[in-house]
């Protein structure tokens, strides 16, 4: 991943939804690197933040529109390769007025993930139809915890350590695929065993 590309998309997108008044979590990797490395994990394959604010359909839907207005279009790469086969929209966004992902790039691949509160835990269902892929529990998203990062304050997911080693286990001691690490902690379902070949 290129830091400064990466650097420019992820305050860029920001800076978006910031004006819109939507909240976000710094998430997965994303946040690894910025507690780890203090910067993106060189061998990291994308931007991952998590949304839980309640948004419309068609709230959605125009936060893909202002995206593409910035030069992010939808990248039907990382949904296909991560995620399973999606039926992204001409917006970019995939999912329902619950759950969903726009899966976009400009410079490096971004996921922003609209996560639901189905109950027990905060959970991504980004195929229309599909199967849990992402679950966080309600406690790391409740409050978050505020990080600096790349000069910026971003939410993460709190206390941000404790979160980190649920999501990981050792999260110290680098991995270089800290995705494999997730599912072989977390087992939600057939499709990460098919994926990763666990």
């Amino acid at each position: 991943m290129n830091n400064e590309l990466a650097t420019k998309d992820l305050k860029d997108i920001k800076t978006l939804l910031d004006s819109k008044g939507i909240k976000f979590f710094l998430a997965y990797g994303a946040c690894l690197g910025a507690i780890r490395e203090k910067d993106f994990i060189s061998y990291d394959d994308d931007i991952d933040l998590v949304i839980i604010d309640k948004l419309t359909y068609k709230q959605r839907k125009e936060i893909a529109w202002s995206l593409a207005d910035i030069g992010f279009m939808p990248n039907t790469g990382i949904a296909w390769n991560v995620y399973g086969r999606m039926e992204i929209n001409e917006s970019g966004y995939n999912g329902t007025e619950e759950t969903g992902i726009i899966a976009c790039k400009r410079n490096v691949d971004v996921s922003i993930m609209f996560f639901f509160d189905n109950g027990e835990e905060w959970l991504c269902v980004p195929k229309r139809g599909g199967i849990p892929v992402l679950a966080i529990p309600y406690r790391f998203l409740e409050k978050g915890e505020w990080i600096k990062f790349k000069g910026e304050k971003f939410l993460a997911p709190g206390p941000v350590k404790k979160y980190l080693e649920f999501t990981y286990g050792d999260w110290r001691t680098p991995c270089k695929d800290h995705a494999k690490q997730y599912w072989q902690i977390h087992d939600k379902n057939e499709l990460a065993k098919k994926y990763f070949e666990l």
